[in-house]
């Protein structure tokens, strides 16, 4: 028996193909290709649902962070705070936009980005934005994030790619700040495209008309450039029609976390796991675990990919480690450091049975 790492054949079932296609039907007969009702639909929903006033779809996630960072007026020579753990494209949108990435540390427990290394980077390097990243599925300490950035005049966008269903401490969802808040909808998201798609959230009517313009070619009566970065129909009909099962789903993840954390913990095994204070707020978008060194992770990974057990490690390296970011040193890295290479994330969807979980856990023991 495999244990995939996704499964896309729970997810789209016979049942979701066929009302699906009967959207793709109605957009091939009014030949509304590129926006349409679906868009309408979703940004409206979607910006409900994380309580946020606007929601705009743009063509992808890293457009998503681009966006932002040029609607703050981000660009050549400014400097912008990025976790010293996150996905490249954290960093290359920044780049894109000409400015420069300073890293930020990030807290050993979680990998989160850490308050007081923000403080002390703020402060020492004169940053026009930052960009917090919910990583994993776990939301970043915005209250004090927040907090630091308003003394300090700077602007906060963050990176919430993964992290469709979490929720802050205080019970309220990813998106519902006074930030700009971007998410990726790359299919392995827990709310997934059939390909490229991505949103922005703001509370900001004044932001909201920037992104907009700046989506569509800079059409609207703001004097400013723009770009190609609409989200087709297509994109947008998927998103809305899976809108329905999203939350029922995302309960299902963080049911599978639960008996993962539940299971590993009472096998006192020498791996770490994620805080307990996670359980109930992650969208648990993955769920990784922890070891030593990078060569414990690569055999365990060998072993679980022997016993056709779908894994992944993640975050080889700390951000100014690769090798094309090297040149950017700038900032606090130590905890990056210890952190990278040691991750390795085990099979997470919503449809992991008992006997999933059951044979992922025996199967790590074995391994220690």
């Amino acid at each position: 028996m495999s244990v995939p790492f996704y499964n896309f054949n729970d997810l789209h079932t016979p049942e979701f193909k066929a009302e699906l296609f009967e959207r793709f039907s109605k957009i091939y007969d009014t030949n509304g290709f590129v926006e349409g009702e679906y868009n309408a639909s979703f940004e409206s929903r979607f910006a409900q649902m994380q309580e946020a006033k606007h929601c705009l779809l743009v063509a992808n996630g890293t457009d998503a962070l681009e966006i932002a960072l040029e609607a703050h007026g981000v660009g050549q020579g400014d400097k912008v705070g990025v976790p010293g753990i996150t996905f490249y494209a954290t960093a290359e949108a920044v780049l894109n936009r000409g400015a420069i990435p300073v890293w930020i540390d990030i807290e050993t427990e979680s990998g989160l980005i850490c308050p007081e290394s923000t403080q002390r980077v703020i402060e020492q390097h004169k940053l026009k934005a930052i960009m917090p990243v919910h990583i994993y599925g776990m939301a970043a300490d915005m209250e004090k994030i927040n907090s630091i950035c308003e003394q300090h005049n700077v602007a906060i966008i963050e990176d919430a790619a993964q992290a469709q269903g979490a929720f802050f401490e205080n019970g309220k969802p990813i998106g519902s700040t006074h930030n700009l808040t971007t998410f990726s909808f790359y299919p392995t998201k827990n709310l997934s495209a059939f390909g490229d798609a991505g949103a922005i959230l703001t509370q900001s009517d004044e932001l909201a008309l920037k992104i907009k313009t700046i989506r569509n070619h800079g059409r609207s009566e703001l004097d400013m450039l723009g770009r190609n970065s609409r989200c087709d129909h297509m994109q947008a009909a998927v998103l809305d029609l899976k809108l329905e099962r999203i939350e029922e789903y995302n309960k299902m993840r963080k049911a599978v976390a639960k008996h993962y954390h539940t299971t590993l913990k009472a096998a006192e095994l020498p791996v770490t796991l994620l805080s307990d204070r996670h359980l109930e707020t992650s969208s648990w978008h993955l769920y990784p675990i922890r070891v030593a060194n990078s060569e414990i992770r690569e055999k365990l990974q060998a072993h679980l990919q022997k016993h056709e057990i779908g894994c992944t490690p993640f975050y080889d390296q700390a951000m100014h480690q690769m090798k094309v970011l090297k040149n950017f040193k700038e900032g606090e890295t130590k905890k990056a450091e210890e952190l990278a290479g040691r991750s390795i994330c085990l099979p997470m969807n919503p449809f992991l049975k008992e006997e999933d979980i059951q044979k992922v856990t025996s199967t790590i023991k074995a391994f220690f």
